[in-house]
């Protein structure tokens, strides 16, 4: 794999109850690829509407059949996800803070000497109340 990478991300939210509720969000941007020690680090910016001059840094960590993402910006959280585990995320925003948490309940990690599939399955709910089943599925591909 290359320094530099292309990222692709998208993220589905399946809201309980709520008929046609898939809110996919996606991005594609350029990124950097860092792998030592069986750690994979991929780092990228990305912008959110209404603060498009502070861009939030993402950093994804995959190691040990987990993976680790921390935004720091405009918008501030780290999230791990571990399969069977549920973690507690502080999703901090210009508007103030939401308690999140995170019940991963499955990874899959797929990699090919140009290419990285990673999708993760998870359930986030806030105040100990489902919110949403989740997906994320990322792709890194060499440039």
């Amino acid at each position: 794999m290359t320094k530099d990478v292309i990222v692709r991300v998208r993220g589905v939210q399946f809201i309980p109850d709520t008929p046609d509720s898939e809110e996919p969000i996606e991005i594609v941007t350029p990124g950097t690829y860092e792998y030592a020690d069986g750690v994979h680090r991929i780092i990228y910016e990305e912008t959110f509407e209404g603060f498009e001059n502070e861009p939030t840094v993402n950093t994804v960590t995959i190691a040990d059949g987990s993976i680790i993402v921390q935004k720091v910006g405009a918008i501030t959280v780290d999230m791990v996800f571990e399969p069977g585990k549920r973690s507690l995320a502080y999703y901090s925003t210009p508007f103030g803070t939401l308690d999140m948490g995170i019940s991963t309940t499955d990874i899959d990690v797929v990699e090919t000497e140009d290419r990285i599939d990673v999708k993760a399955e998870y359930s986030l709910s806030m105040n100990d109340s489902l919110v949403a089943d989740c997906m994320l599925d990322m792709s890194i591909d060499a440039k």
